[in-house]
C-alpha cells in the first residue's frame, strides 16, 4: 500500500487543538484528505473529543457531510473508520464530509450521549474547526446525515429533535432517545435498527412517532449475537443474554441504500445550499414487522400507523429479505471499474497497481486479475482476519460494531512472475463485491516486449472520429447545445452508456438526455452527423 503523505502541525487555534492533516486516505481506494483534530470539552463532558474527518477529492463544493457516531465500547477508535473504503466511496459519491467524532474514553458513556451536557455544542464546533482547516466554508451549514450505533443512537436521535430542518436522514441502531413530539422530526426518515433481545429494543419510539405520521421504519436483526473477544467467529460463537443483539451485524446493506434513497429525495440540488427538500411520500410503501408483509400504502390492509414506512416498493423488499434473514443478496449496479492501473516491469516480473471505489452497498471481497482475456488469479490475501460473519479471506469488510476489518486496507497490488522479455501480455482487474459479482474490467494496460505500455482507449481516439463533434462535460452543466440526429453518450473510459435520437437542435440537460443514474462525474458525448 501507498504510504499516505502526512503534515504534522503543532499549534492552538482559537481554543482548538490541531493534531494532523493527511492527505491521501488510508490505502488504494477513494482519494481524498483525512482531517483529525480534538477540540475543548464542553458543558459537563469529562474528555476533550477527537473528530476524524475526510474530504473527497477535488469536489469544489461539499453538498452534505456524513456522520458515523460510535456506541461506547464496540468500536473502539473512531479513526478506523478513516479506512473504511465502503463508507468513503459512498461520501465520494455525494461529494459528502465524512466525519466519525470519538466522543469516549470508555467510561463516561453516560454523559457525552446526551448533547445538552456539551457534546451537541462540541459537534458544531469541530464543523467550524474542518471548514476553516479545508476552505470549505459551507460546511458550516450543509445538511448532514446521522448514523448512530447504541450511545451513538442516543446522540443522534438527540440532534434530530434539535436540528430537524438540518437532517436529511437518520440510522439509528440500538438506541435513541423519544422525539415522536417533534411535528419536524417526523418528517426526517429514520430507519431505527435492533436485535431482537436488544438491551435498546427501541420500537416503543418508533411506534410513538409512526402512530403521528413518522417517516420511519424499523429493522430487525434476527441473529442473537453478541461477540466476547473470547469467542472465535464464526463457529464459537457466544452473547450475553444481557445484551444480545445489539451490534449492528450486516445493518449497513439497508442503512447505506435507506441514506442513499434519503439523499437523493432530499438533498438541494445546488451544492452548498442548506434548504432540504420535503421527502417525496407518493411512492410510499408499508410493512408489518410481525409478519414482514409489505405492500404499497395504498393498499396495506393492517393498521398503517404501527407499520413501517419506506420511501418505496424497492425498499421495502430489502427491508422484508433483512428482516427474515439478517443480511440480503445484494442486485444493485456492480462495483465500478478499478482506475489508474499501472504497472512497473523488471527481471521477468510485472507488478500491477491501481485504485479502487468499493461497492456502495456490499463492500470490496477481491480482485480478479486478467492476463490477455484470460483469469489468471483471484486475489487472496493469507493474514486478512476472518470477520464475525465469514471465515472468507477478503480485502475488507466489517466487524459487529460496523468498523472495517482489517482497518487499513490491504494493497491494491499483485506481481506476476516469470514472463518473457519478447512476449506480450494484457492485463486487466475487475472489483469482486461480498456476494461474489465481479464487475466490470478496468482500462487494459500491457507489456510488450519489457516494455509498459497503455493500451489505445477511447479517449486516445476522440481525434479520429471523423464528421463528428465531441463534448467532454461535467453531469453537474445544466445545458449542452447539440445538433439534431443520432447523440451518443459514454463514460469517460469510453463505454458507451446510452444513443438518443434528437429530432431537432437546441440546448440539452445532460442528466435528463441520459435519463438514468450513474456514478460518473464527467462523461463525453459524440453528436454523430447524417
Amino acid at each position: 500500500m501507498a504510504q499516505a503523505r502526512s503534515l504534522f502541525i503543532v499549534c492552538v487555534l482559537a481554543g482548538f487543538f490541531c493534531a494532523g492533516i493527511f492527505v491521501s486516505a488510508f490505502g488504494a481506494g477513494p482519494k481524498g484528505t483525512t482531517y483529525q483534530f480534538t477540540v475543548p470539552k464542553q458543558g459537563s463532558m469529562t474528555a476533550n473529543p477527537t473528530y476524524y474527518c475526510w474530504l473527497p477529492e477535488s469536489v469544489a463544493t461539499l453538498r452534505c457531510i456524513i456522520v458515523h457516531q460510535h456506541g461506547c465500547t464496540r468500536e473502539g477508535d473512531a479513526s478506523q473508520m478513516m479506512g473504511d473504503l465502503q463508507w468513503l466511496t459512498f461520501a465520494k459519491k455525494w461529494h459528502a464530509a465524512f466525519i466519525a467524532p470519538s466522543l469516549t474514553t470508555g467510561s463516561d458513556c453516560n454523559n457525552w450521549d446526551q448533547i445538552n451536557n456539551g457534546s451537541g455544542n462540541t459537534y458544531l464546533a469541530a464543523l467550524d474547526t474542518l471548514a476553516k482547516r479545508s476552505g470549505h466554508t459551507e460546511i458550516a451549514t450543509i445538511p448532514w446525515a446521522l448514523w448512530g450505533h447504541s450511545g451513538g443512537s442516543m446522540w443522534s436521535t438527540a440532534m434530530l429533535g434539535k436540528y430537524p430542518e438540518r437532517i436529511a436522514v437518520v440510522i439509528a441502531q440500538a438506541c435513541g432517545i423519544d422525539i415522536s413530539n417533534i411535528p419536524a422530526a417526523l418528517k426526517v426518515p429514520v430507519l431505527h435498527h435492533n436485535g431482537r433481545k436488544d438491551m435498546c429494543y427501541n420500537d416503543s419510539y418508533f411506534g410513538n412517532g409512526r402512530a403521528k405520521g413518522a417517516l420511519w421504519a424499523h429493522a430487525i436483526n434476527p441473529h442473537p449475537l453478541w461477540v466476547n473477544g473470547s469467542c472465535a467467529p464464526p463457529n464459537k460463537l457466544c452473547w450475553d443474554t444481557t445484551v444480545y443483539g445489539h451490534a449492528p451485524w450486516d445493518l449497513r446493506m439497508i442503512a447505506i441504500p435507506w441514506m442513499d434513497i434519503a439523499l437523493t429525495a432530499r438533498l438541494p440540488d445546488q451544492a452548498g445550499s442548506a434548504t432540504l427538500k420535503d421527502m417525496d411520500t407518493s411512492n410510499a410503501w408499508l410493512g408489518d414487522t410481525a409478519t414482514r408483509a409489505i405492500a404499497s400504502a395504498a393498499t396495506f390492509t393492517g393498521n398503517k400507523l404501527k407499520a413501517c414506512w419506506f420511501p418505496n416498493q424497492s425498499f421495502a423488499k430489502l427491508w422484508a429479505e433483512y428482516m427474515a434473514n439478517g443480511t440480503i443478496k445484494d442486485s444493485t449496479p456492480l462495483a465500478p471499474e478499478p482506475y489508474n492501473l499501472s504497472a512497473t516491469y523488471g527481471n521477468k516480473q510485472l507488478t500491477l497497481k491501481w485504485n479502487a471505489d468499493a461497492d456502495i452497498e456490499m463492500g470490496i471481497k477481491t480482485f480478479m486479475i486478467y492476463r490477455n482475456g484470460t483469469l489468471l488469479q483471484t486475489m487472496q490475501w493469507p493474514n486478512a482476519p476472518a470477520t464475525l460473519f465469514t471465515t472468507a479471506k477478503g480485502f475488507q469488510r466489517w466487524e459487529d460494531g460496523d468498523q472495517p476489518d482489517p482497518s487499513t486496507a490491504p494493497a491494491m497490488t499483485y506481481t506476476d512472475n516469470n514472463l518473457s522479455d519478447t512476449g506480450t501480455y494484457t492485463y486487466e482487474i475487475s472489483t469482486v463485491n461480498w456476494a461474489d459479482m465481479p464487475g466490470p474490467k478496468s482500462v487494459p494496460i500491457a507489456l510488450k516486449k519489457g516494455q509498459v505500455t497503455e493500451v489505445a482507449t477511447f479517449q486516445n481516439k476522440v481525434a479520429d472520429l471523423k464528421q463528428s463533434t465531441m463534448h467532454f462535460c461535467s453531469l453537474a452543466s445544466r445545458k449542452l447545445r447539440l445538433h439534431s440526429g443520432v447523440v451518443d453518450i459514454y463514460d469517460i473510459r469510453g463505454r458507451v452508456l446510452k444513443t438518443v435520437s434528437l429530432t431537432q437542435s437546441g440546448s440539452f440537460n445532460v442528466k435528463t438526455l441520459l435519463g438514468t443514474s450513474t456514478s460518473e462525474e464527467m462523461i463525453m458525448i459524440r453528436n454523430r452527423t447524417f
